[in-house]
């Protein structure tokens, strides 16, 4: 089983804004959040080997109707609707270093400059409609630990200082598969 929690806060502005949550393309969460919120959502039954997780917000408005989801005054913001995630767990890991490292995807609508960038960094505040997202394969805390902490391997280091080469076992799981295959072999030889 593997469970979702996410830790929200909103801010008012004419309205509450939405959270949407999608999980391998279909929606599995969608409402109203007035108050900092700790959501618990259990993503099994739709869990295949490889994932896809969604969590956005679409309900700011940018004009529409002669509304805007940001007030200023004096070119200060004295209120915004936004919604910010403060953690979001797999199976009590979070991953919102995850999150926020595949940047926060624009979603734009009503009169949103298009100049604005379609993706931005974002420490976890959703400014705009859009959404954070993550890929998962299983085993869940493998593909966790490589999206965490696995990085390019840096071929300038030195062989045996090579920090950069932490995770990277594919030649020993090659390797393993390979002996695995020749002991399968054996046992079958010697049993006929």
């Amino acid at each position: 089983m593997i469970k979702l929690e996410i830790e929200l806060e909103p801010s008012f502005c004419n309205s509450w804004p939405n959270i949407v949550v999608e999980f391998n393309k279909k929606l599995i969460f969608k409402d109203e959040i007035c108050e900092n919120k700790k959501l618990c959502l259990d993503l099994q039954d739709a869990l295949t080997s490889q994932n896809s997780l969604v969590i956005g917000m679409d309900n700011k408005s940018f004009g529409k109707n002669h509304v805007w989801d940001t007030i200023s005054n004096n070119n200060m913001i004295v209120a915004d609707k936004t919604l910010t995630i403060n953690d979001c767990m797999l199976n009590d890991i979070s991953i919102k270093d995850i999150l926020l490292k595949n940047f926060f995807h624009i979603k734009r609508v009503d009169k949103q400059p298009s100049y604005f960038p379609d993706k931005i960094y974002s420490t976890g505040c959703m400014n705009y409609n859009g959404y954070f997202f993550l890929n998962f394969n299983l085993p869940l805390y493998n593909s966790l630990i490589d999206q965490k902490y696995k990085k390019e391997i840096d071929v300038s280091k030195s062989y045996f200082s090579n920090y950069t080469k932490v995770f990277h076992y594919e030649e020993e799981i090659e390797l393993i598969n390979k002996i695995e295959e020749k002991l399968k072999s054996f046992d079958e030889k010697s049993y006929n």
